[in-house]
């Protein structure tokens, strides 16, 4: 049976008293430098898919409150939203971010990062410099990345299952895995999809609504130019976010404009972790992951890369691509959802529930301004979300 809850919201605020344990330069360390600055017992591991790119894990294997894991626990695995990488699960800080609740909980923590990151610049025989390097979407995240690092998780471990995580692409390239290598769900404790996209077509980010209606434009100018990759943020707009942004802006107008393409207004947002995000997000992507999305919010199916009606043809066999059927993810899973989340909306995620054969919960987050960043950075995030999933954790 499928539990559907509401969340109950704490009050909100736009200007709050700080209580994250972080510093500007957070902003300007890698995420295992962080994990180590704050005490946890941190570990960098590598594995290669099975189509040559160098992926790259980081590891919380104890905790400074806890100690080593406890290896009667599964494993976690944690995968990140599109331009992020492992620091989103921390960069809000001891006592605060999911990644530190975990490990303190016992349970070891992988941060995964998806091909094309600021961490997996690294391919067996393609340099970082071609096409053929980012000629990939999440597509591709799903069926050799995220299966990739399952692997490694569980030879590294000797266990059968873990649990999985996901935050939006993280959620998108979850569901990829487990419809076209459908074995993968035998793999998976449960499934916990924070802002899920798969669906997108009631997407209602100006931004990016003008940009799918334009997407072939779009494409033809980036592949003209060359353009195929986003780049990661520089050290440099970290320093001006902490020299500027908290003082002047009052962090507002730099939130907005770092935010411009994932939600509207962030009202429980705290500005001293302004210079930590400027510092990791965005954290890189292919030109090609953008342009997927594109097309699921035109075409309104979840479904695999259009690549025209001749190269679809020659490759699918069909003049259109095919969708990505659903009723093969058997894992466990369980939903978590926000109203204000201008990308992946309520109607589209509660399509998406219909869908799943096995989900267990749908939970809206009762605050009504909730948004899909929110889910990484809010200032309530722990009490209204994270500490509801730990519980969904236990016992299994």
């Amino acid at each position: 049976m499928i539990k559907i809850h509401a969340l109950v919201a704490l009050p909100f605020v736009t200007q709050v008293v700080s209580h994250f344990l972080v510093d500007d330069e957070d902003g300007r360390f890698t995420t295992p430098q962080i994990t180590q600055k704050y005490g946890y017992q941190t570990e960098i591991h590598h594995t290669e898919t099975s189509d040559g790119y160098i992926l790259e894990m980081h590891r919380l294997s104890g905790s400074p409150s806890s100690g080593p894991f406890d290896r009667e626990k599964p494993p976690v695995l944690m995968m990140h939203g599109l331009m992020g990488s492992s620091a989103d699960w921390i960069l809000i800080g001891p006592q605060n971010a999911l990644a530190y609740l975990l490990s303190d909980r016992g349970y070891d923590v992988w941060l995964g990062n998806a091909r094309g990151n600021r961490y997996c610049r690294k391919h067996a025989y393609l340099d970082v410099d071609t096409r053929r390097f980012w000629d990939f979407s999440w597509h591709e995240i799903g069926t050799f990345d995220v299966p990739a690092m399952i692997d490694y998780v569980s030879e590294a471990r000797r266990v059968p299952k873990l649990h999985y995580i996901g935050h939006s692409q993280g959620t998108t390239a979850f569901f990829v895995m487990t419809t076209m290598l459908p074995q993968y769900n035998e793999k998976i404790v449960k499934m916990q999809a924070l802002a899920p996209a798969a669906y997108l077509y009631h997407l209602n980010n100006p931004v990016l609504r003008f940009l799918a209606t334009h997407l072939n434009t779009a494409e033809s100018v980036a592949s003209m130019l060359g353009i195929n990759q986003f780049m990661p943020a520089p050290n440099m707009m970290n320093q001006l976010a902490s020299a500027f942004c908290p003082y002047i802006f009052n962090g507002q107008y730099c939130v907005s404009t770092m935010f411009l393409l994932s939600a509207g207004k962030y009202q429980n947002l705290d500005p001293k972790i302004i210079p930590v995000l400027i510092g990791h997000i965005p954290a890189g992507a292919s030109v090609k992951q953008f342009v997927h999305y594109g097309q699921e919010v035109l075409s309104g199916h979840f479904r695999q890369f259009d690549y025209g009606v001749e190269n679809n043809t020659r490759i699918y066999r069909s003049p259109v691509p095919p969708d990505y059927n659903l009723t093969n993810v058997r894992a466990p899973v369980v939903i978590h959802y926000g109203l204000q989340d201008q990308l992946t909306r309520p109607a589209d995620v509660v399509r998406l529930a219909r869908e799943l054969p096995n989900l267990v919960e749908l939970n809206q987050h009762s605050d009504p301004s909730f948004n899909h960043m929110d889910f990484l950075l809010a200032t309530s995030v722990k009490d209204t979300l994270y500490n509801r999933i730990i519980d969904s954790m236990k016992g299994e």
